[in-house]
């Protein structure tokens, strides 16, 4: 999220950002109360902290000077931040990211954490205020760039959370991961912080029924999903599919003696699917009923919009809000 692996001083970066972080976390903890949290204190402790603390702590090291035998000298890393300072400021001052940088003050509490973990995961009458059910959380309006790394951060959190749970507290959850080719893609470049997200959701997929995590992979590209998580699914659901690629995908998550089956995929019709793995006692073609409440994402109707009288356009309200960032 901060560092830039391709810097040179990519290295004492990431060492001196980590130290800054774990200091200024530790900084926000009662000795006292919190004692046995600092006792097996880690950078990955969910504690909150201040990043304009670490900020300040990091531009006194890149202007720090030392003495030296007959006067003051530059200390060992004046200097060599001063992009990673610039790379945090600019992250820190945009405005799409403000839910990370700026966010509201209850964040910084030590008990909100606990609070969003048992909104977002615990089961119907876990607790008295406890929903259950499932939960929608909505992703499309944070950046592409930093899209892999938060949907990643919030399944690690649910599955950490499991992890250390006493395993007759464990509440099943299912994690639904829809347009998965967006975050937990196949194909990396080198240094890609996406190597992180794709490493958290792997690492579910293998261990993640263990702790009572279970992983739904949706994707119209299956072909651009990784292929170490597809190999984990004990289930395989597959509308039409007209792409080779993605039809060769299909085709090797299903058993030898079913190869044929896969002759199908690109003549299915609205709404069928093929249905392979331990859900179906054999493997099915089935027809999916329509939803009686239809999702926002479904195809518009363009045939029959070009063929009313009036064009619906709202064109200055559209551009207001794109500039406002905002549709209310």
């Amino acid at each position: 999220m901060f560092v830039d692996r391709s810097d040179q001083n990519a290295p004492n970066q990431s060492m001196i950002m980590t130290r800054a972080i774990v200091e200024e976390k530790k900084c926000s903890l009662d000795p006292e109360k919190h004692h046995d949290v600092l006792e097996n204190f880690t950078i990955d402790s969910p504690v909150p902290f201040d990043i304009n603390a670490v900020l300040k702590r990091l531009q006194h090291l890149d202007e720090e000077m030392v003495p030296g035998a007959k006067a003051d000298k530059q200390g060992p890393y004046h200097g060599k931040l001063s992009r990673l300072i610039g790379r945090l400021e600019a992250k820190r001052n945009d405005r799409r990211l403000a839910f990370l940088f700026q966010p509201p003050p209850e964040c910084m509490d030590m008990a909100w954490l606990e609070r969003m973990v048992h909104a977002i995961s615990a089961g119907r009458g876990a607790q008295e205020d406890s929903q259950g059910g499932i939960k929608i959380i909505d992703f499309s309006e944070v950046p592409s760039d930093v899209l892999p790394l938060m949907v990643s951060l919030l399944a690690q959190i649910i599955f950490s959370t499991s992890l250390w749970t006493k395993s007759e507290k464990r509440h099943p959850i299912a994690i639904m991961c829809d347009e998965a080719h967006l975050y937990i893609p196949e194909r990396l470049q080198a240094d890609s912080p996406d190597a992180v997200a794709v490493e958290i959701f792997e690492r579910i997929a293998k261990e993640g029924r263990k702790y009572g995590i279970g992983l739904v992979v949706i994707s119209q590209r299956p072909s651009e999903v990784n292929r170490t998580v597809l190999s984990q699914c004990n289930n395989v659901v597959a509308m039409r599919l007209t792409n080779g690629d993605d039809q060769s995908v299909i085709r090797r998550l299903l058993p030898d003696s079913l190869g044929s089956f896969g002759d199908f995929l690109p003549v299915l019709d609205i709404g069928e699917a093929l249905v392979v793995g331990d859900a179906s006692l054999l493997p099915t073609r089935i027809r999916i009923a329509e939803p009686n409440m239809k999702p926002d994402s479904q195809t518009v109707a363009f045939w029959d919009r070009w063929n009313e009288n009036t064009p619906i356009s709202d064109t200055e309200a559209s551009i207001r809000s794109w500039r406002k960032q905002s549709a209310s």
